[in-house]
Order: structure tokens, then C-alpha cells, then sequence
């Protein structure tokens, strides 16, 4: 490591320490969704259902589109047209505009389609949605699938977040985010199922990359929306999280091959 980064890192740490108990608090910050009542979210099963009988997801305690273990409902019936790519398309951003609130996508022009296909039979279409983003930043795990059969929909799985907020003034800029996670510990599963745990160090820091995201945080009542770091430590195999606010690391993701 060269003289220069090492009192970098010092220079930083030192910085850190005198700022880290006077971060700015964003009032606005994170987004946050909270779990509805039991009888709300059976009204919109209800409701869902009622519309859409051959359907087998369901929608979780925020009201979104999920799948479903258990269904008890009808095949579509035999449809001697077979659906054109197109067509399934069109059925799926119909779905969208109908239940905004079930999929989290209030505006169609910021949808696009990452892929179209069609299971052997020719009477299957799956199409399923890109991340959403917000601006450029792209909302980690947010793509949504629908199945259709017969012309008719029969699943709907996942969703995106509406109004989703972004700061204007980051705690944390990239620099800062990496040398705060010096010292954390990742962790990693052998083929055996047993954790074990690896530490990042300054060396690994140098050779690390990060770009802006936006995490979903999910707990028993609510679902946070938080921007982050996600900075690729390749020496340690892992993807590291890091709120752009509160400097946490609030996700890992282990790129070990077992």
C-alpha cells in the first residue's frame, strides 16, 4: 500500500470519528412502508380475486403482489387463439394500470419489459419487468413476473415502491462508505452449511468498486427504502451494503460458488 493512501485512510478515519455523532438526520429519510391491517389487505385479496379468478398469488401484509404456496382455483379454460408476445405484453401493462397499488407502478412510461417468453405449448407467457429505477439508480431486486395461461393472468409476483426518496446531501460519499467498512466482517457458507467469516482489510478496500443503489429493508411491521453503497470486495468475495446516511452496512451478499 503506498504512503499516499495510508494517510489517506488515516486522514478519513480521523474525520470519521470526529463526524460520526453529528451526522445529518434527513427528516424525509428512509422511505418507509407500513404493514396494513389484516382487514384491509383481505379486502384487497378480495378484490383481487374477485376480478382475476384464475389467479394464484396472493399479496403480502403491504398490500403487494406475492406468490402463493396454496391456491384453489380454476384452470383457465382451453383458448384455441395462443397469445402473441405483444399481446402478453399488453395483457401484463393492463394488469399494472388496473392495480397500482399492487405492483408499486404509478406511471406506465417508466416501465420497460426485460424479458417475453413463452413455455413449451405455446399457451404459457411469462413476462416479467426490469428493476425499477429512481432517476439512475436502479432499486435492488424489484422486477415483477406475471403468468399467463390461456389469455388469462394467473400470477403476479413482486413489485417496485412508489416515491421512492432520495437525499440531496449524503453522510457518506463512496470514499468515506468504503474506509467505514475497514475491519467489518462478512460472512460465507461452505459446502457443508457451516458460516464462517472473513474481514475486510484496507488492502481489500483498494481493490474494491462501489456503485449507487437502492435497498429494500424488510422487518415484521414495516419495509425500509434506503440508498447505498453497494461496494464489490472481490479479496473477501462479497457485496457490501452501506447506507449513504448512516454509514451501516444494512446488506451482504456472499459471491462464493458452493
Amino acid at each position: 500500500m503506498s504512503r499516499q493512501f495510508s494517510n489517506l485512510i488515516f486522514f478519513f478515519l480521523l474525520l470519521i470519528s470526529c463526524e460520526k455523532n453529528d451526522l445529518y438526520v434527513d427528516p424525509d429519510y428512509p422511505t418507509t412502508f407500513y404493514k396494513l391491517s389484516d382487514e384491509m389487505v383481505s379486502q384487497m385479496r378480495l378484490s383481487l380475486s374477485n376480478d382475476y379468478p384464475y389467479l394464484r398469488s396472493t399479496l403480502n401484509e403491504f398490500g403487494f403482489c406475492y406468490p402463493s404456496d396454496y391456491y384453489d382455483v380454476m384452470n383457465p379454460p382451453s383458448n384455441s387463439h395462443l397469445l402473441t408476445e405483444t399481446e402478453s405484453i399488453e395483457l401484463a401493462k393492463d394488469f399494472i394500470s388496473k392495480h397500482p397499488s399492487e405492483t408499486g407502478i404509478e406511471n406506465l412510461e417508466d416501465l420497460s419489459i426485460s424479458k417475453v417468453y413463452s413455455l413449451p405449448g405455446g399457451t404459457h407467457w411469462i413476462v416479467v419487468t426490469s428493476f425499477q429505477k429512481v432517476d439512475t439508480i436502479e432499486v435492488l431486486h424489484t422486477d415483477i413476473a406475471f403468468n399467463f395461461q390461456n389469455g388469462e393472468i394467473i400470477s403476479c409476483e413482486g413489485n417496485w415502491f412508489p416515491n421512492i426518496y432520495i437525499p440531496t446531501k449524503f453522510n457518506f460519499n463512496e470514499s468515506k462508505a468504503k474506509i467505514n467498512i475497514i475491519g467489518k466482517k462478512v460472512s460465507h457458507y461452505d459446502i457443508g452449511g457451516d458460516e464462517y467469516f472473513e474481514t475486510i482489510t484496507k488492502s481489500a478496500i483498494e481493490k474494491s468498486t462501489a456503485d449507487l443503489t437502492i435497498v429494500s429493508i424488510k422487518s415484521a411491521d414495516k419495509i425500509e427504502i434506503r440508498v447505498a453503497w453497494m461496494i464489490y470486495v472481490p479479496e473477501v468475495s462479497s457485496k457490501v451494503y452501506v447506507d449513504v446516511m448512516t454509514g451501516k452496512i444494512i446488506r451482504q451478499e456472499s459471491t462464493v460458488i458452493s
